[in-house]
């Protein structure tokens, strides 16, 4: 909504994403093909396994028999996540070095409909900027009103929060 846009939430969108490819994945019966049809959707997945005669998926190798009836993106699509994943799995084979990124940690507040991010910010004494960092679905800078919502804020910054929230 005008508020609220949970696809710039890295937290929510990367759960939605995984539910969405394990939903493909139980269709299909294969990875690479819950990949391709992530990628381009799954009715043009079932199409192109209905024109190789494969009534269903299952197969890794089905991927394979029917990348060529697939949209030119989606047959790079699988094999580029296939390499993304052995030069991970065996970066030390490569020469690559994969740096660690810290954990998303933070905390997480209930705060009154209308709430500025800004506001939040003064009262855990840290930048405006941070907050929108861990809140970047909040995308007016405030909480929706009329609810309560719950605002990201720096590990061990809730209490503060909580403190400067006014009393109802």
């Amino acid at each position: 909504d005008g508020w609220v846009d949970e696809r710039r939430d890295p937290v929510r969108a990367t759960d939605a994403a995984l539910d969405y490819l394990q939903e493909l994945h139980e269709s299909f019966g294969s990875w690479y093909l819950a990949a391709a049809a992530y990628n381009a959707g799954p009715q043009r997945v079932a199409q192109a396994l209905r024109r190789a005669g494969a009534l269903e998926g299952g197969e890794e190798a089905l991927y394979w028999r029917i990348r060529e009836d697939l949209p030119r993106e989606t047959r790079e699509y699988v094999p580029k996540i296939l390499a993304a994943a052995l030069l991970a799995e065996q970066a030390d084979h490569f020469g690559i070095e994969i740096e660690q990124d810290l954990p998303y940690l933070f905390d997480q507040v209930l705060v009154p409909g209308g709430t500025s991010l800004a506001g939040v910010a003064e009262a855990i004494d840290r930048p405006v900027s941070l907050l929108r960092e861990l809140n970047p679905h909040l995308i007016r800078g405030a909480t929706p009103p009329g609810r309560s919502f719950p605002v990201r804020v720096p590990l061990g910054g809730s209490h503060r929060v909580v403190a400067a929230l006014p009393s109802r």
